[in-house]
């Protein structure tokens, strides 16, 4: 098996575990065929293991819009196991599995994968870990059921539908120990607020799916981001007036759009539309929310924008801050030392930081047994194609220590 190869040799000549596997899986950016995936599975009896999500499976793709696209060929998303191509013909279905591909299309593929291959009595759906402390057999991992917050409806919610850190959960405590841990929460677990008067008013929202949500004319979309950028742009085609307010500045912004706009039709479209000069989307660039005060009661209101030592007001019936989130460590507690965490950049902001890892097994080099996962991994870029090969150099790791391999 490729897992009892020497990684941490590999690396020394120059080949990361994350490299490797990712080559074996994609040795061409589009899928010609089952046979040129380089990597072949075989399913026996699992180690002990156990997976807690808060929300069901497929992680923040569960709460993205009715209509995104992915950034990349659908089968950049796909496990190695599983290639995106069977599970379409397995489920009758046809599409191109090189093409972008939408939300409803991913979830499915990712909501099958516990009961196609037999492990969906080891996952625990809704269940929001609150604690990870050191333990005498490694790890003790405290929960709470949060199976109520599948019925909650995130429009009124007015952000995506899984707990944050601030939330009172009365649900059943549970705890479990375990010797390794894979922390894999994300790089979006806990929300970002804009920290300004009147964030919490009924019109404002971190959450948007589709435009029909936003009934009236104005919308203020706060961020600079692709989710952003997605929102602004759907909200302007369906005949809203969008004033897309931005902390970054303009060339950073179209520096975005310019990289994207070749292959990623919503961008071509928000180029056009801006270049275009439309009435109804004025980009607002090095500009931030100073306070948002309500009017009509509280149906709509009126947003202070600065800009510089400019202000100036404009009224709106909604307010959608698309300004994403951040990885949540603050779960791990009591530990004798602390994660060091190093900031992870793409070309135009700070996306995450990262946990410092040992780069042959993804290890934490500060708590042994800890395998930050994913995106939380120091030096993993962040390109869906790269993220899922950490998960064989960890599950090598654990797999020898534990004299299986």
């Amino acid at each position: 098996t490729l897992l009892t190869l020497d990684m941490e040799s590999m690396l020394f000549r120059g080949i990361p575990p994350v490299d490797l596997f990712r080559v074996l899986h994609h040795p061409r950016q589009l899928y010609a065929g089952g046979d040129q995936i380089a990597l072949e599975f075989r399913q026996q009896e699992p180690i002990d293991f156990l997976l807690l999500t808060q929300e069901r499976v497929g992680g923040l793709w569960n709460s993205v819009p009715e209509n995104l696209l992915t950034l990349s060929p659908g089968q950049w998303m796909e496990f190695a196991f599983h290639s995106l191509a069977q599970h379409v013909e397995e489920t009758g279905q046809s599409y191109d599995v090189n093409d972008l591909i939408i939300k409803q299309r991913l979830l499915d593929y990712y909501h099958r994968i516990p009961e196609r291959f037999g492990v969906a009595d080891r996952v625990r759906e809704w269940t929001r870990v609150t604690k990870i402390e050191s333990h005498e057999a490694g790890f003790l991992v405290s929960a709470v059921d949060v199976s109520d917050w599948r019925e909650k409806d995130p429009v009124t919610l007015r952000r995506p539908a899984f707990p944050q850190s601030e939330d009172e959960l009365p649900g059943e405590v549970r705890q479990y120990t375990c010797k390794y841990l894979v922390y894999a929460v994300g790089q979006r677990c806990e929300l970002r607020n804009l920290d300004v008067l009147g964030e919490d008013l009924p019109f404002v929202t971190q959450y948007y799916e589709k435009p029909v949500d936003f009934p009236g004319e104005r919308v203020v979309v706060v961020g600079g981001g692709r989710s952003a950028d997605w929102a602004a742009t759907e909200l302007h085609d369906a005949g809203r007036h969008v004033t897309y307010v931005m902390r970054q500045s303009q060339a950073n912004h179209w520096g975005l759009i310019n990289q994207s706009r070749g292959g990623l039709p919503y961008y071509a479209r928000i180029a056009e539309i801006l270049e275009g000069g439309s009435e109804r989307l004025e980009a607002v660039y090095d500009t931030s929310i100073r306070q948002i005060v309500a009017v009509d009661g509280e149906a709509r209101g009126v947003v202070t924008l600065s800009s510089g030592d400019t202000t100036r007001q404009i009224e709106v019936d909604h307010v959608l801050k698309e300004i994403g989130g951040s990885a949540d460590y603050s779960l791990l507690q009591g530990f004798e030392q602390p994660l060091q965490l190093v900031e992870k950049h793409d070309n135009y902001r700070f996306q995450v930081h990262q946990a410092r890892v040992h780069p042959h097994s993804y290890e934490s080099i500060d708590i042994p047994n800890l395998y930050p996962g994913g995106y939380l991994a120091e030096g993993l870029g962040l390109v869906v194609i790269a993220m899922h090969g950490t998960t064989y150099a960890i599950a090598a790791d654990i797999l020898k220590k534990e004299g299986m391999l």
